[in-house]
């Protein structure tokens, strides 16, 4: 079946002009360019890009001139490059590198198409975003004239030519200036990041705070970047190749760029266009936010100080206090060992006095809690709420760190425990566990062994009860600290990554974020309508969603209580968390030499 192109332009019909011509591009379908009469064809003649498959009779229906018969049209509204419109066979990319699989292709043929016939489809719409300027270049061919200037006076130009000339030295040591400056914040964010995710230490690892302000420092490494390629910095893209798939697939890209002559195909370097402008609107956005909340912070430190102080000094001490000294004492008429659950008592109620006068009674004072909240209102009006919220964040784990600590070590004992019990039942069962071979074996043991083993299993069934009642406790207490963590780091997370600049394009234009097409039957017998299916919403938080989705399957899951069960203790393992929503930056920033390079290239002879 042959295909045919059909653009729906107003005023595409006309009496005077009913040759159809179309673009006859390699490995593409024919696309209908224009109308034209008999005299322009004929200028056509030695042309191989343009050829003549139809004419218009006289009730406005399409006559094909070509030699198959089986024939389908497919209209379409030709995409306004200027406005950034084009269609696409796959979703645009949103992170770096693209992840995203490929989704909708046409539905009218009733299932995937081969791969030719993709590949096909694929120039075609390549063909169909450059239409205006194969447009363009028909109309040179022909002779037709474009828009002219005219309107604009001579004398005007001249002087605004005279005005700029004189301003070039200015804006050029503006220019010098504004690189060194660049070159400058490159250089101190990328040490910076450097120092963040040094090996030996690796603070985005444990402190939220690190991790943000390594996020921003990755951020301000990749904007250069960014910014040169939605240029079209023929220098920079020479010197340094994408590393990410655009919506042309790479074993394609070269043998495209060859059919294409009219231009660059939009989609070259447009996502990371979006990706630009959307950290530009949450960086702004975050300041905003950030103003708004370190004024109320200013204006009701007093108050907020006093709640905090009387709340996380009951919470932290007192109630802690209290839980530690009942257990000791037989919880809930539960007869526990006496001697061990004093001395796991006695041991976590001395961490608890001695973390309490060192560190949290100085911190939970009203007058240090209000210089904190100075701290963090100028923090957040001057670098955003994000920074505000790691801070915070970061505050609540060393406040809680006594907790924390009684919590691994009442898990680290109760795994203990149980490892031990495992290893006499295979004591019991004739079984041996082999480490080189990672298996359990048949063995033969002593009698002496089998008593002995029956002794401390005796002894391990009735210490369990002790240790579980500790662990238990001290686990519910974690998750109690845990869950406004993760709380506020999902708040941050969507503060960082939230897809506004995106949504907001969907909502104005949806042309400009295309997520694929489809075709649409028409009326009449093999006629279609190209659709241009906006990117969906589920795409655009799809890097939150799997932040959520990690999230709940480290600590609301299954796999989460059998953990619990046996002991292992359960971490906040932000830095594999945040490497989700890492996909819009590249793993190592740009080495300064080569943006250097780059600048330098990019300035005009």
């Amino acid at each position: 079946m042959k295909y045919i192109y059909w653009p729906k332009v107003a005023g595409f019909n006309k009496n005077d002009a009913r040759i159809v011509v179309a673009l006859q591009a390699p490995e593409s379908d024919l696309i209908v360019i224009s109308l034209l009469t008999a005299r322009e064809t004929k200028l056509l003649q030695k042309s191989n890009r343009f050829k003549r498959i139809g004419h218009i009779d006289g009730n406005n229906e399409f006559v094909s001139e070509l030699d198959e018969k089986d024939i389908c049209i497919v209209e379409f509204w030709p995409p306004k490059l200027n406005l950034m419109q084009f269609y696409a066979l796959e979703p645009i990319s949103l992170a770096l590198p693209e992840k995203a699989d490929s989704t909708l292709l046409s539905r009218a043929t009733g299932g995937q198409p081969s791969p030719t016939e993709k590949f096909q489809m694929r120039e075609s719409i390549n063909s169909i975003n450059l239409y205006y300027k194969h447009l363009q270049s028909l109309r040179a061919l022909i002779g037709r004239a474009g828009p002219s200037n005219r309107g604009i006076p001579v004398r005007r130009i001249a002087r605004a030519l005279a005005d700029l000339c004189g301003l070039l030295p200015l804006l050029s040591a503006l220019r010098q200036a504004l690189t060194y400056m660049i070159i400058f914040i490159h250089s101190f964010a990328r040490f910076l990041s450097a120092v963040l995710n040094w090996n030996p230490l690796c603070l985005v690892s444990f402190s939220a705070t690190a991790q943000q302000i390594d996020l921003r420092s990755q951020q301000f490494c990749y904007f250069p970047v960014q910014y040169l390629r939605i240029t079209e910095n023929a220098v920079f893209n020479r010197m340094r190749p994408r590393s990410e798939l655009s919506v042309c697939h790479p074993k394609e890209k070269q043998e495209t760029r060859g059919n294409a002559s009219a231009g660059v195909f939009p989609c070259e370097y447009y996502p990371d266009y979006i990706r630009f402008y959307n950290t530009i609107w949450l960086i702004v956005n975050d300041v905003s936010f950030g103003l708004t909340v370190g004024t109320l912070l200013a204006e009701n430190k007093l108050r907020i100080a006093k709640f905090i102080n009387f709340h996380l000094t009951d919470y932290l001490f007192h109630k802690v206090h209290y839980i530690t000294a009942y257990l000791g004492q037989n919880p809930l008429g539960i007869k526990l060992n006496g001697e061990l659950a004093h001395f796991l008592s006695e041991l976590f109620l001395w961490i608890i006095d001695f973390s309490y006068s060192t560190y949290i009674r100085r911190i939970l004072d009203v007058s240090s809690i209000q210089t904190v909240i100075s701290i963090v209102s100028r923090t957040s009006c001057c670098f955003g709420v994000t920074f505000a919220l790691s801070l915070t964040v970061d505050l609540m784990s060393v406040l809680s760190m006594h907790i924390s600590l009684f919590y691994y070590i009442s898990a680290k004992m109760y795994h203990w425990q149980l490892h031990v019990m495992r290893s006499l039942l295979y004591l019991f069962w004739g079984k041996k566990r082999n480490l080189l071979r990672k298996r359990v074996d048949s063995n033969m043991f002593e009698l002496d062994q089998l008593v002995m083993g029956t002794l401390f299993f005796t002894m391990m069934v009735f210490l369990l009860p002790t240790l579980a009642v500790f662990y238990i406790s001290f686990t519910a207490l974690r998750m109690t600290i845990l869950m406004p963590e993760l709380l506020l780091e999902s708040l941050m997370a969507l503060l960082n990554h939230f897809p506004l600049f995106v949504l907001l394009l969907r909502l104005k234009d949806p042309s400009r974020i295309p997520g694929g097409v489809s075709m649409e039957a028409l009326g009449s017998k093999n006629r279609f309508a190209l659709q241009n299916n906006p990117l969906t919403v589920s795409s655009m938080f799809r890097p939150y969603s799997l932040l959520m989705g990690m999230m709940a399957e480290n600590y609301c899951s299954v796999a989460t209580l059998k953990q619990i069960l046996v002991g292992r203790p359960i971490t906040i393992k932000r830095y594999k968390m945040y490497q989700v929503l890492y996909s819009a930056l590249p793993k190592v920033p740009i080495a300064t030499s080569k943006l250097w390079e780059a600048l330098k290239g990019s300035r005009p002879s």
